[in-house]
C-alpha cells in the first residue's frame, strides 16, 4: 500500500500508464510513460516528474509525490526507471545571442538549463559569434557523442544547424553535394529547436505554440518529427537546403531590401516588404514541373538509412525530350507531356515559391503537414496591386483558399526548374555574374543568382525534430 499525501492509494502500472487510485477505485492520477520527465527516490519517496498538456498547446510540469516502505518504493522506481530508453542524455546545444531581441542566452538560463539538470542531461554549448558557424561547428563534430542538437534561436538559426548537418550526413557517406539528382541520406539525429527569435515559425507549427518552457519540455520527452527539406541547385552547385520556404521573385526581393534595414531589428519585416510590394518587379521565366505521378509516389520505406528523393533523375535526357513545344503567348501557356511527367510554363511572373513543410486546409484554416509526399509550388503571374496585396494577406493570416486566385497556379511536384528567360550572364575569367540582379528567399537567406537556372528537388524526411506534431 502506497501513501499519496495523507490517503492510502493502490499504484498500478500498466499498457505504459501509472495509475493512482483509491482503495474503492477512484482514480486519483493517471499518467502516461510517455509523459514523464524524471523518477527521483529519496528517504522512502518516490517522485515523478511528468509534463501535462493544455488546450493552448503549451506544456507544464507537474509532480507526484509517493510514499511507502523500503521494498515497494524500489521495485516501482526500477519498473519506471526501465521505460526511460531513447530519452536524450547528451546534448550540443547552439545559441544565437542576437536573435530576436538578443534573449538567446537568457532563455537558456532562466528555462533550458535547469530542466536538462533535472533530467540529468549533458548539455555542451557554443555560443556563435558569426553567420553560418554552425556549418563549421557541425562540419567535424564528434555526433556520436550525443543525441541531438538543440538550437536557442530563431528559424535562421535552425536552417544553419539543419544544413550544416545534412551536410555533414552526405560527407560521411560520400554522397556529392553538388549534384541535384542525388539520394541524399537522411539524418538520424534529431534536432531541437528553443525559440528565441522574432519569427519561430517552424516551432509554431511544430509545437502549436512558441513557448520555450513547452520547446524544451518536448526535447525532454524525446519524441521525434520527420520533415521534408528541398535542395537548390545553380550552375552544378548546392546553394542551399531549405526547411520551411524557399521563395525567387518577390519574396526574395523582400528579403534583400529587409537585408539592407538590420539596424531596424525584426520590425523591419512588418515594414520594408510593404515598400517591396509597390515596386514588384514582373520576370520572364521558363519553368518546369515535375509532378509525382501514381508509379512514382515515394515508399515510406527506408532502405538501410538512405533517404528515398523524388523522382531520381528527374531532369534525365529522356523526359526532357518528350516536351512539347511551348505555344507562344504572353500569358502563362501549360503544356504537358503524354505521360504528364512533365508541365512546363512559361511567360512573366511575380514569384515561383514553395513550402518544405507543405500547409493545409483544416478546419477553416491553413494547417502545416510534415513529411508529405510531394512539394506545393506556387506560381504567381500578372494581377494588380490591389489583389495581389489581398492573396498575400490571407496567406500570412493563414486563411483558407488563400492560393484560390486566377492569377496563382499551384502543382504539387516532386521538383521543378526555372530558367530566367534573356538573362543575361557576363564571364569574367571563370566568374559568372547576371547583369541584373535575381533573388531567392531561402527560409529569410537572401541568394543572389549567379546561373540562370536553378532546380529545386523535394527530399522526404531528410531530418528528423524532436518534438510532437500540433496538428
Amino acid at each position: 500500500m502506497f501513501q499519496f499525501g495523507h490517503k492510502s492509494v493502490d499504484v498500478s502500472l500498466c499498457d505504459g500508464v501509472l495509475t493512482v487510485a483509491t482503495p474503492d477505485n477512484d482514480v486519483v492520477v493517471s499518467i502516461e510513460i510517455r509523459r514523464m520527465l524524471k523518477v527521483n527516490i529519496k528517504d522512502g519517496s518516490l517522485t515523478v516528474h511528468y509534463v501535462e498538456k493544455k488546450k493552448n498547446n503549451t506544456l507544464n510540469m507537474r509532480t507526484l509525490s509517493l510514499n511507502a516502505d523500503f521494498e515497494d518504493i524500489q521495485t516501482l522506481y526500477r519498473d519506471l526507471d526501465s521505460k526511460f530508453k531513447g530519452r536524450p542524455k547528451s546534448l550540443l546545444v547552439i545559441i544565437n545571442p542576437n536573435a530576436g531581441k538578443k534573449r538567446g542566452i537568457k532563455v537558456y538560463k532562466k528555462i533550458a538549463d535547469s530542466l536538462f539538470q533535472l533530467c540529468g542531461v549533458k548539455a555542451d554549448i557554443i555560443v556563435t559569434s558569426k553567420q553560418n558557424e554552425p556549418t563549421d561547428i557541425l562540419k567535424n563534430y564528434d555526433l556520436s557523442k550525443i543525441d541531438g542538437i538543440v538550437t536557442v534561436g530563431g528559424d535562421g538559426l535552425y536552417c544553419e544547424c539543419m544544413n550544416g548537418l545534412v551536410k555533414r550526413v552526405q560527407q560521411d557517406n560520400s554522397v556529392n553535394l553538388d549534384n541535384h539528382n542525388a539520394n541524399i541520406v537522411s539524418s538520424a539525429l534529431p534536432i531541437g529547436i528553443i525559440p528565441a527569435g522574432s519569427g519561430d515559425v517552424i516551432v509554431q507549427y511544430l509545437h502549436g505554440t512558441r513557448c520555450p518552457s513547452t520547446a524544451v519540455l518536448h526535447i525532454l520527452l524525446g519524441n521525434h518529427v520527420d520533415s521534408n527539406i528541398v535542395s537548390v541547385h545553380a550552375g552544378r552547385h548546392l546553394l542551399s537546403y531549405s526547411a520551411l520556404v524557399l521563395g525567387f521573385g518577390l519574396f526574395g526581393d523582400m528579403m534583400h531590401d529587409c537585408e539592407k534595414f538590420r539596424w531596424m531589428g525584426p520590425s523591419r519585416y512588418n515594414i520594408i516588404p510593404l515598400a517591396s510590394m509597390l515596386k514588384r518587379r514582373e520576370f520572364d521565366v521558363e519553368v518546369e514541373y515535375y509532378p509525382l505521378t501514381q508509379k512514382e509516389k515515394p515508399k515510406t520505406a527506408r532502405l538501410y538509412g538512405r533517404q528515398i528523393s523524388l523522382p531520381n533523375g528527374f531532369l534525365s535526357q529522356s523526359k526532357l525530350q518528350r516536351k512539347q513545344r511551348t505555344k507562344s503567348s504572353s500569358d502563362l501557356q501549360k503544356e504537358s507531356s503524354v505521360n504528364e511527367d512533365l508541365v512546363k510554363e512559361e511567360g512573366r511572373v511575380y514569384a515561383v515559391d514553395s513550402h518544405a513543410i507543405m500547409m493545409k486546409e483544416k478546419s477553416g484554416r491553413m494547417t502545416p503537414h510534415f513529411g508529405q509526399n510531394s512539394l506545393m509550388v506556387y506560381t504567381t503571374h500578372k494581377c494588380t496591386l490591389r489583389d495581389h496585396v489581398s492573396q498575400l494577406t490571407k496567406v500570412k493570416n493563414e486563411k483558407p483558399h488563400c492560393y484560390d486566385y486566377k492569377f496563382v497556379s499551384k502543382h504539387e511536384v516532386a521538383g521543378y526548374r526555372v530558367k530566367l528567360l534573356n538573362a543575361i550572364v557576363n564571364t569574367a575569367g571563370n566568374n559568372k555574374e547576371l547583369q541584373k540582379d535575381y533573388y531567392i528567399n531561402c527560409d529569410g537567406e537572401c541568394i543572389r543568382l549567379k546561373e540562370p537556372v536553378f532546380n529545386v528537388k523535394l527530399h522526404r524526411n531528410a531530418v528528423t525534430l524532436f518534438g510532437d506534431f500540433a496538428d
